[in-house]
């Protein structure tokens, strides 16, 4: 565990299908903005943001890796190395989004054993059109030894809070 009143830098990755909304889930923790223009991530983009962690006394630099949007989930190891977690992404109106999950997170698990996740169930604005029901992502979560959260990048809930409790589950594992 860091020490109190300690500044940690720590990276994560951000995994899921693309257009789950995992860039707009970034502009929305780091700039509060949203833009419902899909672009298709090209590369990968790394932004950063520092939280408190008041309960720890920790200044937390998130070092945040969104990879270019593509089917295949295997990546060169340079995206994975050196992560401290990652927030897992499906789209609640896209059914195989949530299919998809647990191949995103062994993907990363090769690479990264023991690294602490939280799946997030994105575009919860959308609910009414969901296309995976709340037994289905339970099994999901359960399946990953992970909490899940609904988040909507487009609103903003639960966004923070996604973030803030993979920054505490990375400095309590340290």
């Amino acid at each position: 565990m860091p020490e109190k009143d300690e500044n940690v830098v720590r990276k994560i990755c951000l995994l899921g299908d693309p257009a789950v909304g995992k860039t707009s889930l970034v502009k929305r923790f780091v700039y509060d903005q949203f833009d419902d223009t899909y672009l298709q991530t090209i590369g990968t983009k790394v932004t950063k943001r520092i939280i408190p962690l008041e309960d720890d006394n920790i200044q937390l630099t998130m070092m945040i890796w969104d990879i270019f949007g593509q089917k295949s989930r295997t990546f060169s190891s340079i995206y994975y190395k050196g992560a401290k977690g990652a927030l897992l992404v499906c789209d609640i109106t896209r059914g195989e989004t949530l299919e998809h999950v647990q191949k995103w997170a062994d993907g990363i698990l090769e690479r990264a054993p023991e690294i602490p996740f939280v799946f997030l169930v994105n575009k919860y604005d959308l609910k009414d059109d969901a296309q995976m029901t709340e037994e289905d992502i339970k099994k999901v979560a359960s399946n990953l030894d992970a909490e899940f959260m609904y988040t909507s990048a487009k609103t903003g809930d639960n966004v923070e809070k996604a973030f803030k409790t993979l920054g505490k589950k990375m400095v309590s594992k340290s």
